[in-house]
């Protein structure tokens, strides 16, 4: 299966380089936000997600999101290649986005299920026939998963998600549309990635899987995917798709070796704010049989996301388990500040007194130039004490002459 580390193509591609296809190129039409999903002309396992015009889509958060992957720990991106059709490329059409590239599912993940009259179809495997009671998978003609292999396939669901919130990535359609199934494996593959979005996203609903906390006039965050995921989990497991509680005691009676588990989960369904749901990372531990108490936490100050990322709009950055690896895009620049300007001392813009500036730190006051100084007052000097010599020598001078004009006449 083609992998986001081995995409062919750049991160932003002409729509007239991939519009190309016939009938049998196509995958699907009108699903959800895409208008069309058609196989990229010339490059097998790649498709292109055609937008509809009414889609929103932000092409800045878009990119943020494919150069994601290149920004994560080599065990991150291992699981990303492994389990998420991650977009690779923005499709434009002059100033417009509309569409993205990513891979397309591996055979694995398609089976011929058996219809009526014996009749056979091909088709994609989602895990919402994951989600059935072992008698209609069988029914299907799909391998009938056993508990461990139940478990073993969500396993892999929640370490895809707990990476994204790692990441503090907001998947926010956690279902059983949105992740294919390999039968007969615990092979997953998570899909339209498109839409998440760093920090957080736009509300949206999905029948009998709404978040009963959530404000409907906010945007979804991470507390919302917690709630989901563990829903997801329960669901499959047990094959009760519409429970939510019962689900969870039902899965606590299959699984009596994995209480901590089931409580997590418990806790993430019945929790009375968002913030007490445990998060992802602990549900993915008590799943690997290690302690909550070793799972990995956010770095202490690092603002409000598991990742160090503040979600106030801030530039992304991608975490592994010790800290954060700054966001610096592929192929961006980071802008350079221009050099700091050389400030003159006791220089105060006129108008404006450093006093009344509070920006301006206080400075020492100093001297003016003598030639701004005022005069000082003196003590008042004697009688000719300050008379200069040169007035002295002209006087007597003018004297002499006035005595030798009056000797001649």
């Amino acid at each position: 299966m083609r992998t986001w580390s081995d995409s062919p193509f750049p991160r932003t591609v002409p729509l007239r380089d991939v519009e190309e296809h016939g009938a049998s190129a196509v995958i699907a039409r009108d699903n959800g936000e895409s208008s069309l999903i058609h196989e990229a002309p010339g490059q097998p396992g790649w498709l292109v997600k055609r937008y509809k015009s009414s889609a929103r889509v932000g092409h800045i958060a878009l990119d943020d999101l494919i150069e994601l992957p290149g920004q994560m720990t080599p065990t991150d991106l291992a699981l990303v290649d492994r389990s998420v059709a991650w977009p690779v490329a923005r499709v434009v059409d002059g100033y417009r986005t509309v569409g993205t590239i990513m891979a397309r599912a591996d055979d694995i993940f398609s089976w011929n299920l058996s219809l009526l009259q014996g009749r056979k179809r091909r088709q994609t495997i989602e895990v919402d026939l994951l989600a059935n009671p072992d008698r209609d998978i069988k029914r299907l003609g799909l391998p009938v998963p056993t508990p461990e292999l139940r478990l073993a396939a969500m396993r892999e669901i929640v370490a895809v998600a707990a990476l994204f919130e790692r990441q503090g990535l907001v998947y926010g359609d956690w279902s059983f549309a949105n992740a294919f199934w390999a039968p007969g494996t615990a092979r997953v593959l998570v899909i339209d990635m498109d839409t998440a979005r760093m920090g957080r996203r736009d509300h949206l609903e999905t029948h009998n899987w709404d978040d009963p906390l959530a404000d409907r006039s906010r945007p979804l965050t991470t507390h919302t995917d917690r709630y989901k995921v563990a829903l997801l989990v329960a669901r499959t497991t047990t094959g009760l798709r519409q429970e939510r509680r019962r689900a969870v005691e039902e899965m606590a009676a299959l699984y009596p070796a994995l209480p901590e588990l089931t409580d997590l989960l418990a806790k993430c369904v019945d929790a009375p704010t968002m913030e007490a749901r445990p998060r992802l990372e602990e549900i993915l531990a008590s799943m690997d049989g290690t302690s909550a108490a070793g799972a990995r936490r956010p770095t202490a100050g690092s603002g409000t996301s598991p990742a160090g990322r503040r979600l106030n709009g801030a530039a992304p950055a991608g975490a592994n388990v010790t800290g954060t690896i700054p966001w610096r895009p592929a192929g961006r620049r980071t802008p350079k500040r221009p050099p700091a300007r050389t400030r003159l001392p006791h220089t105060v813009r006129q108008g404006a007194p450093a006093a009344s500036r509070p920006d301006m730190p206080k400075r020492v006051p100093h001297e003016p130039p003598s030639a701004a100084r005022p005069e000082q007052v003196r003590p008042t000097d004697p009688v000719g004490a300050g008379c200069s010599p040169a007035w002295v020598i002209t006087a007597l001078l003018l004297i002499a002459l006035i005595i030798a004009i009056a000797m001649r006449s």
